[in-house]
């Protein structure tokens, strides 16, 4: 399932749950129009009596999504969850695209200068063997770029390279406030449905994408259960925010918890935002960077073909002569 055929799949689930179509009569219309045998796979587990969330699962649907929606089907709330998934994931679309338009030109440029260090070569070289190394250089480009790509796409979906990736100063950003964006939105939708606060913490995490995430729904039910407030908590988990715990505490005492979470959510919101923007402004730069090194590298190969290489072939001819 492609990243637009998932939003379509999510817009269409929350305007069929709203209008109070039954879940396996919805999925039963969606298999024939989303492609794809995660939606299939969705229908015949319900068919069979499986759980929602459990079908989801199943259909090898990413741990954000699955407890999302179990928190959905805990809290009643499935059309706001599937709605939310949508535009989660319109978001990330957005950035995506925001990331891949200004790679257009630098990516042209590399192209052009790779070409040019090549056709110089014309003077000296025959055509074919021209052709060939141009063919061969560009070939290497792209096995390179590649094989960056799937070793990226591998250490994105791995827990312990994801690691990595949140010691990185613009990247690890990004991730972070992502999943605390999740984690309080999961709470906020499970609490505001009446379900209760050890309960709703522990989904959230499981919801977070964060890494050891469901270590961190189990620490943090088994504490709640034993009498420790969630202000507290929020101060020794080092992923959320520090001075979240203070919008707690105010929630605590005033028992206002839903505009507590309701504020935290709109900070998160906003600090999502900016880290995307931050993501969009510098990848691309640090992508122009890497073209600019291969340009230079071409345009002093072609210096030295235009340049050096004349005066270094008439020098051997003199000596050739003399000798």
């Amino acid at each position: 399932m492609t990243l637009r055929q998932r939003i379509r799949f999510y817009q269409q689930l929350a305007v069929l749950i709203r209008a109070g179509v039954p879940l396996r009569a919805s999925f039963m219309r969606l298999r024939e129009k989303i492609p794809g045998g995660e939606v299939a796979m969705i229908s015949d587990k319900l068919n069979a009596g499986d759980r929602l969330g459990e079908a989801f699962g199943a259909a090898a649907f990413s741990p954000f999504e699955t407890n999302l929606v179990v928190a959905g089907e805990r809290s009643a709330r499935l059309e706001n969850i599937f709605d939310h998934l949508a535009q989660f994931w319109t978001r990330d679309l957005e950035m995506r695209q925001a990331l891949i338009r200004p790679l257009i030109y630098p990516i042209v440029v590399m192209h052009l200068a790779v070409a040019l260090g090549w056709g110089v070569r014309l003077a000296t070289t025959p055509l074919p063997v021209v052709l060939a190394g141009f063919f061969v250089t560009m070939s290497l480009l792209y096995i390179l770029g590649a094989g960056a790509y799937f070793v990226v796409r591998a250490a994105w979906s791995n827990d312990r390279m994801r690691r990595f990736w949140l010691f990185l100063p613009i990247i690890g950003n990004a991730i972070k406030t992502a999943s605390a964006y999740r984690w309080i939105h999961a709470l906020r939708l499970e609490f505001g449905a009446g379900i209760s606060l050890y309960r709703a913490v522990g989904d959230a995490w499981r919801a977070s994408g964060f890494i050891d995430a469901e270590r961190l729904a189990q620490e943090g039910e088994k504490s709640m259960l034993a009498g420790v407030s969630l202000s507290k908590l929020i101060l020794e988990w080092k992923q959320l925010p520090r001075d979240w715990s203070d919008f707690i505490e105010t929630g605590e005492i005033s028992g206002a918890f839903e505009t507590a979470f309701k504020n935290l959510e709109d900070e998160a919101t906003r600090e999502w935002t900016l880290a995307q923007q931050r993501m969009t402004e510098w990848v691309p730069k640090i992508v122009y960077f890497v073209v600019l090194i291969i340009v230079a590298v071409q345009v002093a190969e072609v210096m030295y073909q235009v340049e050096v290489a004349p005066i270094v072939q008439a020098e051997k001819q003199i000596d050739d002569a003399t000798k």
